[in-house]
């Protein structure tokens, strides 16, 4: 492939992810986000739309990003966490509580 055509390529996914990010839809999320990365080196998870968020999308995200890494790829949020992703992460313990002491690593989530 000619270097002029390898630069129109894009270069970045963004996953638009919405409703009930849970263990029920789990292995679609995971498709979507593994299909992602096989094409892109960087994708973007926009998450705005979650109306729920379980555990099993938070540990998703966490593995998706150790895979990422390994591969030379980035995961990214598109936005802050908030809503339903934010109530999630600080239940889980990912996300420091508005009046608490940052979480160790934390910024991923909150950048």
């Amino acid at each position: 492939m000619s270097e002029a055509l390898m630069h129109e390529l894009p270069v970045r996914d963004r996953v638009v992810l919405a409703g009930a990010l849970t263990v029920r839809d789990i292995k679609l999320i995971h498709a979507r986000i593994a299909a992602a990365l096989r094409q892109y080196p960087a994708v973007t998870l926009d998450c705005a739309g979650a109306s729920t968020v379980d555990l099993s999308f938070i540990q998703l995200v966490v593995s998706a990003r150790k895979s990422a890494q390994a591969a030379g790829k980035t995961i990214a949020l598109a936005q802050p966490a908030q809503g339903a992703l934010r109530t999630a992460l600080v239940q889980a313990g990912m996300v420091a509580a508005l009046d608490a002491a940052p979480v160790p690593d934390q910024q991923f989530w909150i950048q």
